[in-house]
């Protein structure tokens, strides 16, 4: 059975608001997934000078070329003697008037002149030491960094730039007391936050949502109620995705009930999504039911006991696909099932239709003799 419902998209987000004001720059695109400290973007509060920035480049440059090249002074007079070269064999040519020769010198002099500048640097650099350049180094460094505020991400997962003002509203920590019917009633407009060109204090800037799960929150009527059950997996259709989840909380609103799902999937632009139109339906499974007190672990693995031809317990491993009749049965896969084992893909033999489940597993040692 397929019920049309209402609902709601609750997500564990954070939202993130300037400190500063200035100019923003974005370095995450809307639903791009980021790690934990992955730059979002920057708050620019001063012009910062490109002079300053391309002072700072040329700094870094021979820096790295004074550690890691080791040039020295006969770097420079070997340079020198080859550009006062090139120069006399351009003058050279122009005597005689051979074009195409003194256009290659020049070229070959661009070169070794870009070099000894890499080397020497101008004239405002020239001779410095190491050390002195790179105190120079970190004294731009702090004028850029006071300049510019970047804000990472806290936490890992999604960048969405869409706000509703409702996140106070449906969180994870009270979406078992949200009151649907008072909600329905709040005039919300999602905002695109990128739209903004310029933060100012206290301003939403982003969102950074958990991927992994979210939920969704639906009005179901007392005719309809029956078929849900908490634990029960069920299929959710929203415009023209579909995903399943399992049911996590139902809970009594006067004459309706609120069915919260929790998913582990992905949709397309969950995200920024809130109120929905969807059509619920409960999984019925296929495989074994047995007494979910059948079930124990052995050496971290799950499974039942059943009794062999001589009634002796053996072990046999199981996968659960599905609760039933208030998580008293489970539903198992039968004969057998697919696992993976180091990138491997194991065939696990497993219950059969007329095995005997023993049951209060726990209480039962492997070959203990069952009458």
């Amino acid at each position: 059975m397929i019920d049309s419902v209402d609902g709601y998209i609750i997500r564990d987000e954070k939202i993130i608001k300037a400190n500063y004001e200035g100019e923003i720059k974005y370095f995450a695109e809307d639903g791009q997934k980021v790690e934990n400290g992955y730059k979002v973007l920057e708050i620019q509060k001063d012009k910062v000078e490109d002079e300053t920035r391309k002072k700072l480049e040329i700094i870094n440059q021979r820096i790295n070329n004074l550690e890691n090249e080791k040039f020295f002074k006969t770097d420079i007079d070997k340079l020198n003697k080859e550009i006062n070269n090139i120069i006399e064999e351009i003058q050279e040519n122009s005597k005689n008037n051979n074009v195409e020769k003194v256009i290659e010198l020049k070229k070959q002099l661009k070169i070794k002149l870009d070099k000894k500048n890499i080397i020497a640097g101008d004239k405002s650099f020239y001779n410095k030491n190491i050390d002195m350049l790179k105190k120079e180094q970190e004294q731009l460094k702090t004028r850029i960094d006071n300049d510019i505020q970047i804000m990472k991400s806290p936490v890992s997962g999604l960048i969405s730039y869409y706000s509703d003002g409702l996140e106070d509203i449906f969180t994870i920590n009270n979406m078992a007391a949200i009151d649907l019917e008072k909600v329905k009633d709040v005039k919300y407009h999602p905002t695109n936050l990128r739209e903004s060109k310029n933060a100012i204090i206290n301003q939403p800037l982003y969102k950074v949502v958990n991927n992994t799960t979210w939920y969704v929150a639906v009005e179901v009527d007392n005719k309809q109620i029956e078929n849900y059950k908490e634990g029960r997996r069920v299929k959710i259709k929203i415009s023209d995705s579909q995903v399943e989840g399992k049911i996590y909380r139902i809970i009594k609103n006067e004459d309706e009930f609120i069915v919260i799902t929790k998913i582990n999937q992905y949709m397309e632009e969950f995200y920024k999504i809130r109120q929905v139109k969807a059509e619920i339906s409960v999984i019925d499974y296929e495989g074994l039911k047995i007494p979910k007190d059948s079930l124990l672990k052995k050496d971290g693995i799950v499974g039942v006991y059943v009794l062999d031809i001589n009634r002796y317990a053996v072990f046999k491993e199981v996968s659960i696909v599905g609760y039933n009749d208030h998580d008293d049965f489970v539903i198992i896969k039968s004969n057998f099932f697919y696992k993976k084992e180091n990138e491997e893909i194991k065939t696990v033999k497993t219950v059969k239709l007329y095995d005997e489940v023993v049951r209060n597993g726990d209480r039962i040692r492997e070959g203990q003799i069952i009458y």
